[in-house]
């Protein structure tokens, strides 16, 4: 009974001392929690007191660069005004430069213009000087010619009345009179050989004032694929063909549109270059015989006043080309080796004759031909050969450097000669073709 007890003391004793410690630590930790409570309502005062200085700070802040940005938002709006203001200036001072660059620049083209009409002009005077000349001259010669023949008819009536006041040596003197008639004959026929030598001009100083005369009408021909020849401008009006109104008309080989790399010939883009790269034109090609190497191409001028002053060249007619002596000095012109200077040879006409040839590789039907020993190169196809009196005897077209054995062969240039170009020409067009025949002329070869 002493033991339970003693043991239920025990139990009671620990029972209270466990509940003092559990009030004592309770009432402690209370007082910790609420000290701890204390302490974090205070520092969260703080922390929202500090925070609310920090978010007035920053409103501050905000106001401040809100009228920051609002202050800069008003300069770069006037600065984006003033630069439009600016910008529209600037644009209105190129607006009137380039006003004064175009009324420069159309002041340039009329005195360029100007300067063309003026050497055109200055060309057409000397040629007209030129023709004056000889025209003088053969005035004079002219003159001379009737001069002696009024002597010669002064002498021959005082013979005749002399004769007749002899009526008693009549018989005597129709005798001597026939023996005279022979001698007279000879008289005559040596005056007219020496009539047709005197009417020829020394070319020594003529040659220069009849190039520079025809030179504005050799053309350069540049096709698209790059080849470069020569060629003239001629009077289409002579072969019964109506021109158009403002259009040119130029002669050229047609092997100068032949493109050797696929055999085949193209005719688009084609440039005529006027006196010496000075004016250039858009050509077209109108009709071509690609079986003796003719082509014939047209451009417009009515824009411009270039052309106005240009005297088309003259094909020689078939009656002079028929007394065309061998050893006729003729001079070679056109633009050799693509250059845009024109050129000019000097030689004779060496043979005319009725003959094939070859340019380009091709060989072309048998052709009214003249052969020169003027030099002739690349580029000098399509140019004319002229005489003294500044006509077309022939239109250069190849030359030939050996024979098919390899002999090397110098001086043997060959054209197309004025008689066939005219044949060819005259036979362009079906209505062409017509009046030529009508008039007593032949077509051979037919455009194609």
């Amino acid at each position: 009974m002493k033991k339970i007890f003693f043991y239920s003391s025990i139990i009671i004793v620990n029972l209270f001392i466990g509940i003092s410690i559990y009030i004592l630590i309770d009432n402690n930790q209370k007082k910790t929690f609420d000290n701890y409570s204390d302490t974090i309502d205070i520092k969260l005062n703080e922390s929202i007191n500090s925070a609310k200085k920090s978010i007035d700070t920053s409103n501050e802040s905000i106001n401040s660069a809100k009228k920051s940005i609002d202050t800069s938002n008003t300069i770069i709006s006037d600065l984006s005004n003033e630069k439009l203001s600016i910008e529209k200036k600037l644009l209105d001072k190129e607006s009137e430069l380039l006003k004064i660059k175009s009324n420069l620049f159309d002041s340039e083209k009329k005195i360029i213009v100007s300067n063309s009409q003026i050497n055109l002009l200055q060309e057409k005077e000397k040629r007209l000087s030129a023709e004056i000349a000889q025209e003088t001259e053969k005035s004079k010669r002219v003159q001379s010619e009737l001069s002696s023949l009024h002597n010669k008819n002064d002498l021959l009536e005082s013979t005749s009345k002399k004769y007749d006041n002899l009526s008693t040596k009549i018989n005597n003197q129709k005798t001597i009179i026939d023996n005279m008639i022979i001698p007279i004959d000879s008289i005559s026929s040596n005056s007219e050989r020496i009539k047709n030598l005197e009417s020829i001009p020394s070319p020594t100083d003529q040659w220069p004032v009849i190039i520079s005369s025809v030179k504005p009408s050799i053309v350069r021909v540049e096709s698209a694929i790059g080849n470069a020849c020569s060629g003239f401008i001629f009077d289409i009006s002579k072969f019964h063909i109506t021109p158009k109104e403002d259009t040119y008309y130029v002669l050229t080989n047609n092997h100068c549109f032949k493109q050797s790399s696929t055999n085949t010939y193209i005719y688009n883009n084609i440039k005529i270059m006027i006196n010496e790269s000075k004016t250039n034109y858009s050509a077209s090609l109108i009709g071509k015989y690609k079986n003796i190497d003719i082509a014939v191409l047209e451009f417009n001028d009515a824009n411009s006043n270039v052309m106005s002053e240009i005297e088309p060249l003259h094909l020689l007619s078939n009656q002079l080309y028929e007394k065309l002596s061998i050893g006729t000095e003729i001079n070679v012109l056109g633009y050799p080796l693509g250059v845009s200077i024109l050129r000019t040879t000097k030689g004779v006409v060496s043979a005319k004759v009725y003959k094939s040839g070859i340019a380009g590789g091709d060989r072309y039907s048998p052709r009214g031909t003249i052969q020169t020993d003027a030099a002739i190169n690349g580029g000098n196809s399509g140019g004319p050969i002229i005489i003294i009196s500044g006509e077309v005897v022939g239109m250069t077209t190849t030359v030939t450097r050996q024979t098919s054995s390899g002999a090397v062969v110098e001086g043997t240039g060959y054209a197309i000669s004025s008689e066939q170009l005219t044949e060819s020409i005259s036979c362009l067009t079906s209505v062409s073709r017509e009046k030529h025949k009508n008039s007593g002329g032949t077509c051979k070869y037919s455009p194609n």
